[in-house]
């Protein structure tokens, strides 16, 4: 067809992104230039202007007018370092809020299902948080119960001696002494205390959770009567044990519930911990009353801790605001002792607190903080999940700045999935549904189809079949609608990747080898067309420096944005290919 036969195609209204970078806009909604560079793709459908404005008052709009997302990060891009930082600063209140999805797994999945095919619009979607998402106490009507109705001192002990052994040594924030203690004196001198009373139920939900793959009664009770006991308790001020019950129940969401629900407890935990004083080393500190020489220094340090660390990943994922203490002044890291590694989930704790978006990290300090949590070695499979999960958080940051990673921290990255896959197995043969344990080979599965390479694409298998595992023993809407996902994905790039086959494939067919050459005259056999590589001094397998995974992937995911990588567009489907 020639040219003057086909007309310039052009959309009737352009997006505001497309106006500002002055690029021609498709039309669609979201259109493929936001979808590629992810902009926000916004349409003002006004009514259409019979003549220009003024030109006084076209100088004057700008002045008044807010700046787009494409043209902050336009003006990023070409300003300094120092000048582009100061140009974030002042986004408007959308794009701050929007800048809370930074550090969320589900935005960076409906970000992937939109470059495998933006005529979708996937909803947003917390897959995979935990196995249940509510399911576990869906199940029954739980009713109030005194503890000693619920469970005797023999089925007590039992529970306490699971959640020791399961929970305890990754959130080791209760004196099991004291725990013990205290069971004697409820079932033999029946001594009430509301607050105690709702730790013991905290505790042996937690023991029920762990030992049991679905939910008894006797666990759903447990926790209505750890809920209802807590929310006597919030006309009084905060202490020591009351903090403990509530950071139990934040711990039994977090695994078991939903994440709503398990993020405005554990926002309400943290903000107790401050009014008790527990943030600071000393009350002589304050001249307000506080709770704080009620507990010694290491407990108080374990307490904020793992608060901390749950409320960081609450907020992160589900892209709200964390709660942050301004005031602490105690030592952070608690002091390790045997069986314990809640010190290895602490030691992680300065990075997450580095990703809060409010900081802004440059480029450099996260690439430096995902080399160092990589080449971090975690004991047990728990804390090897949270070390996966912070890497692939960090890696999804660099994404989001366009960074190129370097083959030796994608290589790393690669084993830490791997050692993540495998951890997941670990804890679901032991039947201790942590939370981590669906959440992290989704998001695996995810990060190695950006990644895609050779080696990337190989683990595909073992991520997928440790979902699919997991799903099986735990059967759930949960983990169905994370498989279900999870293969959607692989399908929409498996069809990218025959799309883009099939293009290279008419190409050939474009310019076929000419029989007249390629027929032999002692072999009836066609050559392929590669007879060009005989010339080649030695094998590629013989180069030093030749890498066939650089060679044959059209380009790594995390560099999209800045090398330029070649789209595609087939204008009989819409699917672009990348």
């Amino acid at each position: 067809m020639t040219p003057s036969t086909t007309g310039r195609k052009r959309s009737r209204l352009a997006c505001q992104t497309c106006r500002d970078l002055k690029r021609r806009c498709d039309g669609a909604r979201p259109c493929g230039t936001c979808v590629r560079f992810e902009y926000e793709c916004i349409y003002h459908e006004g009514k259409t202007r019979k003549g220009r404005r003024p030109q006084s008052l076209e100088h004057t709009a700008p002045a008044i007018k807010p700046p787009t997302p494409a043209a902050v990060r336009l003006m990023s891009a070409q300003a300094s370092p120092e000048e582009a930082a100061q140009s974030t600063s002042g986004v408007p209140p959308h794009n701050q809020a929007r800048s809370l999805e930074a550090n969320s797994g589900s935005a960076f999945v409906r970000k992937l299902a939109l470059r495998l095919d933006p005529k979708k619009n996937p909803r947003m979607h917390t897959f995979a948080w935990n196995a249940f998402l509510g399911s576990r106490q869906a199940k029954r009507i739980p009713v109030y119960h005194a503890i000693t109705e619920l469970l005797s001192l023999q089925r007590m002990q039992e529970l306490a001696t699971v959640y020791f052994q399961q929970v305890d040594p990754i959130y080791g924030f209760i004196d099991r002494h004291e725990v013990t203690r205290h069971i004697q004196l409820r079932w033999t001198a029946q001594m009430v205390q509301q607050a105690s009373d709702a730790v013991l139920c905290g505790i042996a939900a937690l023991g029920c959770l762990f030992s049991r793959v679905h939910s008894d009664q006797a666990e759903l009770d447990l926790v209505e009567s750890a809920r209802m006991l807590l929310e006597q308790s919030m006309s009084t001020p905060a202490t020591v044990t009351s903090i403990t019950a509530w950071l139990l129940r934040v711990v039994y969401l977090r695994v078991a519930g939903t994440h709503y629900e398990a993020w405005m407890a554990s926002s309400m935990v943290m903000h107790m911990i401050e009014a008790a004083g527990l943030t600071v080393e000393s009350s002589s500190e304050s001249a307000l009353p506080s709770t704080r020489q009620e507990v010694d220094s290491e407990t108080a340090r374990r307490i904020v801790l793992v608060a901390q660390h749950l409320n960081i990943w609450m907020s992160f994922d589900m892209g709200l605001t964390r709660v942050s203490l301004s005031n602490i002044s105690i030592a952070m890291l608690p002091t390790p002792r045997p069986g314990d590694y809640t010190y290895e989930i602490s030691e992680l704790l300065p990075f997450s607190i580095e990703l809060d978006p409010e900081r802004k990290p440059t480029a450099a300090e996260l690439e430096t903080a995902l080399h160092t949590v990589l080449s971090r070695a975690h004991s047990i499979p728990p804390t090897v999940l949270a070390q996966c999960n912070l890497a692939l958080c960090l890696c999804r940051r660099l994404r989001s700045l366009e960074v190129s990673l370097a083959e030796s921290i994608l290589q790393k990255i690669l084993v830490l999935t791997t050692n993540g896959i495998q951890a997941a197995q670990a804890i679901l043969a032991a039947r201790a549904p942590w939370h981590h344990m669906a959440y992290v080979p989704f998001q695996i599965v995810c990060v190695l189809l950006a990644i895609d390479t050779v080696s990337s694409i190989s683990q595909l298998r073992d991520a997928m079949q440790c979902l699919k595992d997991i799903s099986a023993v735990y059967n759930t809407k949960a983990t169905e609608d994370a498989l279900k996902t999870a293969r959607s994905l692989v399908l929409l790039h498996q069809r990218g990747k025959e799309m883009f086959a099939s293009a290279l494939s008419d190409i050939l067919k474009l310019c076929p080898a000419n029989p007249v050459d390629v027929v032999s005259e002692t072999s009836p056999t066609l050559s392929d067309g590669t007879e060009w590589m005989d010339g080649f001094p030695m094998d590629f397998s013989n180069l030093q420096y030749f890498d066939i995974e650089q060679f044959l992937n059209p380009g790594f995911f995390w560099n999209a944005g800045s090398n330029g990588m070649i789209m595609l567009n087939a204008s009989d489907t819409g699917v672009l290919i990348h």
